[in-house]
């Protein structure tokens, strides 16, 4: 496979280099249920990879702004005690230290808030690594909105022509392409490899292993 002409990829975080949608989906269950409303594991899937209370609303319909502040806070109580189980997606720490070697930065942009991904970060041992790490409120719109991907493009110095983001929803694939990134590729398992093409995505990959071979043509 011929080499991309990439010089800084971005990656979202939930579902892409942290495999947290356990503990994102039970702790939005537990929250949930405090406030009287039930929902599944499949209801919560379909609603991944926006902003925390943009997922609430969409899952419980039009409540008060102090509800949905309430049950913002109170996610953080429930998501704590299981911060410590999430890991790394297998093949994350690997292509990051690729990446390194070659010389090429790359920036994590997620809808996670700024004090929840400094947590997961440092849990991981990856506390300087990234070129730059924004979040949902480093810019005035979070992801689909194509701001984080700017911001980090600027942060970084980079063109948008000569960068990949790699996501695993359509908010990441909405992102990138209003970016102006012209490599966007979709980890399948959140999403379908078709429902991210379909979103947007120019690649998909099942698993992160299979990212440097495409960006850059080596054997996997």
């Amino acid at each position: 496979m011929s080499p991309l002409p990439i010089e800084a990829v971005l990656f979202d975080c939930d579902g892409t280099l942290a495999d947290s949608e356990p503990m994102i989906t039970a702790s939005i269950i537990d929250t949930l249920a405090e406030e009287g409303f039930t929902v599944t594991p499949e209801q919560i899937r379909e609603v991944f990879g926006v902003p925390l209370p943009e997922m609430i609303e969409i899952l419980v319909g039009t409540i008060s702004a102090d509800q949905v502040e309430r049950m913002r806070q109170r996610y953080f109580v429930h998501a704590g005690p299981r911060r410590a189980d999430v890991q790394p997606f297998p093949g994350a720490q690997a292509l990051l230290d690729a990446l390194g070697d070659r010389g090429i930065p790359f920036a994590m942009v997620t809808n996670k808030i700024e004090a929840s991904t400094a947590v997961q970060i440092a849990q991981f041992g990856w506390e300087g690594r990234f070129g730059a790490v924004v979040c949902a409120e480093s810019v005035p719109n979070a992801k689909p909105a194509p701001d984080p991907a700017i911001e980090a493009l600027r942060r970084m110095g980079i063109a948008a022509e000569r960068a990949a983001f790699i996501g695993d929803t359509e908010s990441d694939t909405a992102c990138a392409r209003d970016a102006g990134i012209p490599v966007i590729i979709g980890l399948t398992g959140t999403r379908s490899a078709a429902h991210l093409l379909a979103a947007g995505a120019t690649h998909t990959v099942d698993s992160l292993d299979q990212v440097l071979p495409l960006l850059f043509g080596v054997p996997a």
